[in-house]
């Protein structure tokens, strides 16, 4: 499906609420439509006739193994399965089985929202919660909810093309999440940085005694590009 635009005249995110304490004092174009685009996917979601469905951005490589999970997925169990992994380390909660494959409790922010899945329940859970946003889509996506709380798969059926080591491919329209974005975002005024620097520090303490780890990726996709 086509993503929405930023540099399109008749641009609008009609959920953007900058200036609204939440998460973000105020997000790029880019960043409004990436969260916009998402909406799309997760309404179409919503209005299908399918319990679940996956939402995959356009600049991802998937492994061979994929459709076997596919046939393994429980979204009534777990509403929101990030499926690609990334090069960063997070500090994650529990890992659960899911017939046969494992899954880590997301408990911090991850990066990438490129291959994800989604109940019906939690794409409409979703939607309603982003009727008034102001969080990048990452941000928004993985956050823990009372009732919903993401996991992640490892190892990764998928990853974006720019964190491994992929083959070189012809140069084509750079997708939404690429395009530069030279747009400046207020930071808000102390009070808000303050308060958001405050509740960053206490998701650190109780997340302290919680090692370090990264997901790792299936054999047949390529090494992150750090090894």
């Amino acid at each position: 499906m086509p993503a929405v635009d930023a540099a399109a005249p008749d641009f609008a995110a009609p959920g953007y609420a900058p200036h609204s304490w939440r998460d973000r004092w105020e997000l790029k174009r880019s960043e409004q439509a990436v969260f916009e685009s998402h909406r799309k996917a997760w309404q179409r979601i919503v209005d299908s006739d399918d319990a679940q469905g996956i939402v995959c951005e356009d600049d991802i490589l998937v492994s061979e193994e994929m459709p076997k999970f596919l046939k393994r997925l429980d979204s009534d169990r777990f509403g929101v399965v990030k499926l690609d992994g990334f090069g960063a380390h997070r500090r994650y909660g529990a890992e659960t089985g899911m017939n046969g494959w494992v899954v880590w409790e997301i408990v911090e922010a991850v990066p990438s929202a490129a291959c994800y899945a989604l109940s019906k329940s939690a794409a409409q859970r979703l939607l309603v919660d982003s009727a008034t946003y102001c969080e990048t889509l990452d941000d928004f996506l993985f956050r823990s909810r009372a009732g919903l709380c993401p996991v992640q798969l490892s190892p990764g059926v998928a990853v974006q093309r720019m964190c491994c080591e992929a083959p070189a491919v012809p140069t084509g329209p750079a997708s939404l999440r690429e395009q530069r974005d030279p747009g400046r975002t207020a930071k808000g005024p102390p009070l808000y940085r303050a308060r958001k620097e405050f509740k960053r520090f206490l998701n650190s303490w109780r997340l302290r005694a919680m090692t370090r780890r990264r997901p790792a990726l299936a054999a047949d996709l390529p090494p992150y590009r750090d090894g």
